[in-house]
């Protein structure tokens, strides 16, 4: 298995990707239900040569392993997603931190995280809360339909990371919301992006005042790591907007659509025989927002019996793992009393997300003002509809709800 391309295994369910070699896999993941094709490969290849020097893992135990091993680099995934690269983008997703190896994938993490250590993100609870209650209270039951998306799962990352940035509200939405929320399906789309991210943090720096945040501290040298470069302060700017965004609005929007299918999920969290932290780990098993990650191979070695040889990009399928029947029983139900343990959705590693934390607080903040604060209730009016722009991630685009005032609850009697 170690020359040319293997088939693709089918059965190949309705709207998945035909024939896929090498990047082309990423296309499975536009597809509306990506899951099924995702476990035909796996049980048939769980370290699939897709030829043109890629390979899809996708079995829990061997991505698990890829993570945890030191000698692996990291992968050129991300940029292959997004398409050829040239300009300012190629240049910001050289020097961000999951394009990093060695000395200097150690320096830029150590100076990015001090802002993202768990004491640190602890203290930002408050502030969560302050912005999630104001973005409910905005939802009445008589504005009739609402989209769950834009009014919660994108607007509460967003407004975290611009308050901790420290940029004023008029000038994220011009500079940063509008481009985000603006990419579509367009080839180039995704780079057109980062290009404008960047530059809009070029000329930030470029002039004074400096907001006092993410970005003046990204410039703060420490006395044993040095201090980043400009290029460097930009690059991971640009990546901890769009991390932080992207993927927490997708695991907030994702963990609402389990929820509304699953009324009697709800009610147990309401009846405190389920916790929301649960509902959380399980979104991040069953639909996780971040569905791969990628790594290269700097000499031959076997992965689960299987030799794959030196320079190789392996995708990891974190989404198509995570639903490994060998790690997870019964893995296609959405079931937040499983046992913990496993997870893969934050990657591993010396790669493993700095933003897990936050976008975990985040997350569960979003559901307790939702599913239990709330003096509504929340009917779902359409399918949702997810996103097509990034194939790294899933998320859904719109989730439109009706809400109705939600009735007094009886007090139980002894």
């Amino acid at each position: 298995m170690s020359g040319g391309t293997t088939e693709v295994p089918d059965p190949q369910p309705p709207g998945s990707a035909a024939e896929a070699s090498g990047w082309d896999l990423y296309s499975i993941a536009r597809s509306e239900d990506p899951h099924a094709r995702w476990r035909a490969i796996r049980e048939a290849h769980p370290v699939l040569d897709a030829g043109e020097g890629v390979w899809f893992v996708s079995s829990w135990s061997a991505v698990d392993g890829v993570l945890r091993d030191p000698a692996l680099r990291a992968g050129s995934g991300v940029a292959a997603s997004f398409g050829d690269a040239g300009g300012r983008a190629a240049r910001a997703m050289r020097l961000w931190l999951m394009s990093l190896d060695g000395e200097a994938q150690t320096r830029a993490r150590g100076l990015v995280r001090r802002d993202f250590t768990p004491r640190a993100i602890a203290t930002l609870e408050p502030r969560v809360c302050e912005i999630t209650q104001a973005l409910v209270e905005a939802m009445r039951p008589e504005d009739g339909t609402r989209d769950l998306i834009a009014d919660l799962a994108f607007a509460l990352p967003s407004q975290v990371i611009r308050s901790l940035f420290g940029f004023s509200v008029e000038d994220w939405r011009k500079e940063v919301e509008s481009v985000i929320r603006g990419i579509d399906d367009r080839p180039g789309a995704s780079l057109e992006m980062i290009e404008s991210l960047a530059h809009f943090f070029e000329a930030r720096l470029a002039a004074e005042g400096v907001p006092d945040g993410l970005l003046t501290a990204l410039q703060r040298p420490d006395s044993e790591l040095g201090a980043l470069s400009r290029d460097e302060v930009v690059a991971n700017a640009v990546l901890l907007v769009t991390a932080a965004i992207d993927t927490t609005a997708g695991l907030i929007g994702n963990a609402i659509h389990c929820l509304l299918d699953r009324p009697e999920i709800v009610e147990a969290i309401r009846q405190e025989r389920l916790t929301l932290d649960a509902v959380v780990e399980e979104t991040l098993r069953f639909e996780p927002p971040a569905l791969s990650c990628t790594r290269s191979t700097v000499e031959p070695l076997e992965i689960e019996g299987i030799p794959v040889p030196a320079g190789a990009q392996l995708l990891l399928g974190l989404a198509a793992a995570s639903r490994d029947p060998l790690r997870y029983p019964d893995p296609d139900r959405f079931d937040p009393g499983r046992p913990p343990g496993g997870l893969l959705a934050f990657g591993g590693g010396r790669h493993v997300c700095l933003g897990a934390a936050l976008a975990r607080l985040e997350a569960r903040i979003a559901l307790d003002a939702l599913f239990l604060q709330a003096p509504f209730e929340i009917e779902r009016v359409s399918p949702p509809t997810w996103q097509t722009k990034n194939p790294t991630v899933r998320a859904l685009e719109r989730l439109p709800v009706r809400l109705s005032a939600r009735p007094a609850r009886k007090e139980s009697t002894p």
